[in-house]
Order: C-alpha cells, then structure tokens, then sequence
C-alpha cells in the first residue's frame, strides 16, 4: 500500500473518529438533561470510564489514550455545564499545571491569589472544585491548607502526586548570578531549594511570593530580580531559565488535592479524617489501636496546634480503604466513641 492510500485510510479513521465524538456529546447531552441541568460530577465514574479505554489499548500507548480521553471527558462534561475549578495562581503555577492535566481544557480555570481564597470560591459556589496542595515530601505539610480543611465545609475529592522541578529564571539579558539582586519564590519552593540557594545565592535579598508562578511575574518589572518556579510559568512570561532542577532532591513531590463544597463521598481508595483527643495519657494510643485492631493501614498521620488550646493538637489521618468498606465502617464508629471530634473529609482516589 503506497502512502496515498494510507494516507486516504487514515483520513477515513479521522473522519469515524469524529462522527462517534459527536454521538458521546449527543448523549451526554441527555445525561445533562436527566441531571436537570446541574453539573453533577462523578469523578469515580469518570475514573472506570478513563481505566476501561487505557485497559483496551494495543499499538496506542496507554497513557497517550489516558491523555486524549481526558480531554474528551472534558470536553463532554462542558455540554452539560462547564465546571470551574480554583486553583493557586498565575497560570504557570504547579497548581495550574495539576488542574489543566487532570479536568481539561474546557474546564475553566479560575487562578486565586492564597489558598484561603480558593477555599472561600468553593465554599461560596465560585468554584465547583479547588485544586490544593497539600503536603510535599521534603518539606511536609501545607499548613494554610490544613487550617482551611478545618474552617471549612469541603470535603476531598481526589488527590494528584505532582514531580516538583524548581528553575532559576531570570530575565533574557542576565548571564551571571552577578547580576541578580533580589530571589522571589514561595516558602515551600525556597526551603525545597535551600541548599542551591545557601551555595550560590546566599548574598541575594529572599522575597516570599504567593506563588511560583506570581514570582516569575515579579521578574518582568525587576531585570536584577530571580525567580524559582516552573518552566511552564518561565514559558508563558517569555523569560530565561537560568539554571534548572535546582531543587535539592530528585524525590521532590507534592500532593495535591481537589475539594469540593458539601459532605464527603463514599467511594475510592484512601480515606482522610480530622480528630481531636483527650489531653491524657494513652488518648492517641487508643485511637491508633481502632485501626490496627481492623487491619486497616494509616499513611499518614499529622498534627496541627488547637487554636485557643495551647498545647493541644488536631490530628489528620489518612488510612488505606473507604467508608463502604464494613472493616472501615467499624473503625469509624469506635474512633466516634475515643475521640472528643472527628470529622471525615471523604474517601477518594488518585483524579484522572
């Protein structure tokens, strides 16, 4: 077969291709209409759909079907009403990056300036979904999101493990650290790179920024300026990366997290919780014990001082299974009875 006709079989793929998106509209349409109009999202649902089509691929690459099909639930979820989702910005910021790969390019992403502002879009109907991030694996927890997850009523959806690479940006015309007077960054991507910084910006001026991605920005008014953040964000604002990956470790990761306004769902494989105890001896003990007792494994636990306690402790956990499960279940009802408030933020899994 010469090209001509390959390339006439392709065309007459492409063109199949077409017709059966326009029936999934067609009938997603219809879904849209027994939703009563309502954007209704079943990330669980989304996820066996996106699982099913990667699980038939054969010459395609998995993870290429993972991507396109992305987009196409997407674009089908926009038919029946586009969803926002608040996320840490500028555009450019590791946040953007999570929720433009994980709900899509007809999803509209909607950059907030703090943490707390993405949770006060969600909880004010703003927002369908806020993109968080929650804990980094050098650096620990976010602790304004933590307090956040406390004040108010979400509840966790889906989580994203997203590799950190932190960049030196610079304006175009800079060719040596010399030149660079000032560092902008955010305090988490300053302390992922303190040693690089220690080494050879450490006669330089820190200035903490919302973002990394607002940091780069600081870098079009300031030429003797440097920013740390993504390449993305160096990208989008025409500027020069410096030097790249100079974060300290190469097991630079951070867990991101999607909430959404109202109670928590049932489904997916990890659960997470807030809880209080007793200030006495054994009270932390016992509450561990619930879940060894049922066989069920913590990932993680951290805690956050009380506010107006001094010296008292919220606890947050994160344990493998969910609230259908009857091991769970039962671990959840004697938790109720050991602790003085324990409230569930959701069982999810990993988003698309």
């Amino acid at each position: 077969m010469g090209i001509e006709e390959v390339r006439k079989e392709i065309d007459r793929i492409d063109e199949e291709i077409v017709r059966l998106l326009n029936e999934r509209v067609a009938a997603c349409k219809k879904a849209g209409v027994a939703k009563g109009g309502v954007a209704i999202l079943d990330l669980d649902r989304e996820r066996r759909v996106l699982e099913r089509v990667a699980a038939r691929s054969g010459d395609a690459p998995s993870e290429g079907i993972r991507s396109v099909y992305r987009e196409v639930i997407s674009m089908c979820r926009r038919v029946q009403r586009p969803i926002t989702v608040a996320f840490l910005g500028p555009e450019g910021s590791f946040s953007h990056e999570v929720a433009s790969k994980h709900f899509g390019s007809s999803s509209k992403l909607l950059p907030s300036r703090r943490i707390r502002n993405i949770f006060t879009e969600v909880d004010l109907g703003g927002a369908d979904l806020g993109v968080v991030p929650f804990e980094n694996s050098l650096e620990g927890a976010v602790n304004d999101t933590l307090d956040c997850l406390v004040e108010y009523p979400v509840s966790i959806v889906g989580e994203a493990l997203f590799r950190i690479n932190q960049n030196l940006i610079v304006d175009p015309e800079v060719t040596s650290l010399s030149q660079i007077e000032r560092v902008y960054s955010h305090p988490q991507a300053l302390a992922q790179c303190d040693g690089y910084i220690t080494k050879h910006l450490n006669d330089k001026e820190i200035i903490v920024t919302e973002s990394t991605a607002r940091a780069v920005e600081h870098i079009l008014r300031d030429r003797k300026g440097a920013a740390i953040g993504s390449k993305v964000a160096a990208e989008l604002n025409e500027l020069k990366i410096f030097e790249a990956g100079i974060e300290d470790s190469p097991n630079n990761y951070t867990r991101f997290v999607a909430i959404k306004k109202g109670g928590s769902a049932e489904a997916g494989k990890k659960t997470s919780l807030i809880l209080s105890i007793d200030h006495v001896p054994g009270s932390l003990a016992a509450v561990l014990n619930c879940f060894a007792k049922h066989g069920i494994n913590v990932t993680m636990i951290l805690s956050r001082p009380l506010y107006m306690r001094p010296w008292e402790y919220l606890f947050f956990v994160d344990f493998e299974g969910n609230l259908g499960d009857e091991k769970c279940m039962m671990a959840i009802e004697e938790l109720r009875k050991k602790t003085r408030f324990l409230r569930i933020l959701g069982s999810y899994s990993e988003l698309l």
